[in-house]
């Protein structure tokens, strides 16, 4: 075991979801492998249960503790997981998941599809708060119609079902009360050691039956701040690093001994929030307007260090998707047109909004504030910026469904590059701007219903004009959370929704 580091912990507030493709890491070095893995983290787990989690660096715990039916593999394709198997009926409403024989759960209870349906179940109840409602909206029952075999009908066609469903992990739900201390997992670790917000100790689980990866043990650290895990790093304290600050990734691209993990293709993308349903934000023009007081190239330059693009379309589709597409308004920074929108919107000059972000947490939207405040200042707004506590900030505005009036979110959004995924933040009760469009949603909806192609791609451009028109948030910039490790690392990577992947990462002495 390396020396634990002392850090502190600090709680996260992110929604972030579906997994997506990226690249392993090379090796330049020789020896023995060591039997613990170390990583850090820019923020420590509040809890283990993963239907709920809350958190970034939670999602890391996803192919580590938990199987679903499916899972997408580094190359973006789906594969099977639990599932050995799928197929649909015609209508594609009905759909059938085969599962893999001998599976068992680390108490050694074997897995049956009945523990898959009430996992389903687990996930469905309304007092389970979890970011994946609009994942299993769709699903009007879910059976176990052989030990072996679960059957899903859906209340609409979904040609995308089994990939929809790919976050979805399956539980012990008889043991859910010892979740949060030591729960019973079905992947290749298990809990060894947890201490809330601060660490956590994983363990190969004996009973899993997959391929047999990676180290003995891997460490999770929780930093006191950000720079201090980036010092662990380069002294070796550490094995890599999770949510590495944008500043310091040229520095670490420069240095020998370490590398940056990038995924193969980003998934996330910056996502300011405004209250849609009071004012002003409840009028179309204000929000048009904001998003032409947006100085979209200097926050990249100056909040981002570059490490992204811009999106002056507003789209949480990035313009080198093979999906971008449509009619879209360009939000080009045009402070002229946003004062003339604003005024339009009864915004007057000398009317004040707020900014409501973290005061320990993410100085890229702090420093986005301050850019946005210079702008609003010249057509005569005046943004106030409030920071607090990251573990007190959600209360404000999550979950969906409260009122923020005259307030601007800072948050980001972390889907697989795909827009059936990249949407799902803006649909109805799902974003906390508490924009629920009818047209987008039927517009959804037969999208999933039209085989991939040219006709399916009409459809989601459609949407991405309904979002560039309507502006339910904000989208300055798409970028990738960093992830860095020593040159020793092998077998890391990272998806594109900035999630390290660890079931397959080793350290060379």
């Amino acid at each position: 075991m390396k020396k634990t580091k002392g850090f502190a912990a600090a709680l996260v507030a992110v929604v972030a979801l579906i997994l997506t493709a990226c690249s392993p890491t090379g090796s330049t070095s020789s020896g023995s492998t060591a039997s613990t893995f170390t990583i850090g983290g820019a923020s420590g787990f509040p809890q283990l249960n993963p239907a709920i989690a809350g958190t970034a660096f939670e999602l890391t715990l996803y192919s580590l503790m938990w199987d679903g039916l499916v899972k997408i593999d580094q190359s973006g394709k789906l594969q099977p997981d639990l599932a050995s198997s799928w197929s649909s009926s015609a209508d594609l409403k009905t759909w059938k998941f085969e599962l893999v024989s001998g599976k068992k759960f680390s108490n050694g209870k074997a897995l049956t599809a009945t523990d898959v349906v009430s996992s389903f179940d687990y996930y469905k109840k309304p007092t389970t708060t979890t970011q994946f409602k609009n994942n299993l909206a769709p699903i009007t029952s879910v059976v176990a119609t052989t030990p072996s075999e679960v059957t899903f009908t859906l209340s609409s066609a979904n040609s995308l079902f089994p990939s929809t469903i790919e976050p979805i992990k399956i539980l012990d739900i008889a043991a859910m009360k010892s979740i949060d201390k030591s729960p019973v997992v079905t992947g290749p670790y298990k809990v060894k050691s947890f201490t809330a917000n601060n660490s956590l100790i994983l363990e190969r689980n004996p009973e899993y039956t997959g391929k047999k990866q990676g180290t003995n043990e891997i460490d999770f650290e929780t930093a006191s701040d950000s720079s201090a895990a980036v010092t662990s790093l380069q002294s070796g304290d550490l094995d890599a690093d999770w949510s590495v600050p944008l500043s310091q990734a040229k520095s670490i691209k420069a240095n020998s001994n370490l590398q940056l993990v990038s995924p193969r293709v980003i998934g996330q993308y910056v996502s300011w929030e405004v209250d849609t349903t009071s004012a002003p934000f409840n009028n179309v023009k204000a929000r048009q307007a904001l998003a032409f007081a947006i100085d979209r190239k200097a926050i990249l330059d100056n909040a981002y260090y570059g490490q992204g693009s811009v999106s002056d379309t507003n789209n949480p589709i990035a313009n080198n998707s093979t999906y971008f597409g449509g009619k879209l308004t360009d939000y080009s920074y045009n402070l002229a047109t946003a004062k003339k929108l604003f005024a339009e919107a009864g915004v007057k000059t000398g009317s004040k909004l707020t900014w409501y972000g973290t005061s320990n947490a993410y100085p890229e939207w702090n420093t986005s504030a301050q850019i946005l405040q210079a702008s609003l200042k010249q057509i005569g707004i005046n943004l106030v910026i409030k920071n607090v506590d990251l573990a007190s900030w959600p209360a404000l505005f999550y979950p969906a469904g409260k009122s923020f009036p005259a307030t601007i979110i800072p948050n980001f959004q972390s889907y697989q590059p795909v827009p059936s995924d990249l949407f799902q933040f803006v649909r109805t009760g799902r974003c906390e701007c508490n924009w629920n469009n009818s047209t987008f949603e039927a517009d959804y909806a037969s999208a999933l219903a039209t085989p991939a192609g040219e006709e399916q791609n009409s459809i989601w451009a459609k949407m991405q004009e309904l979002v560039n028109q309507q502006v339910p948030i904000y989208v300055p910039v798409q970028f990738a959370t960093i992830t860095a490790a020593s040159r020793n690392v092998s077998g890391l990577w990272v998806d594109g929704t900035g999630t390290p992947h660890l079931e397959a990462a080793t350290v060379k002495q």
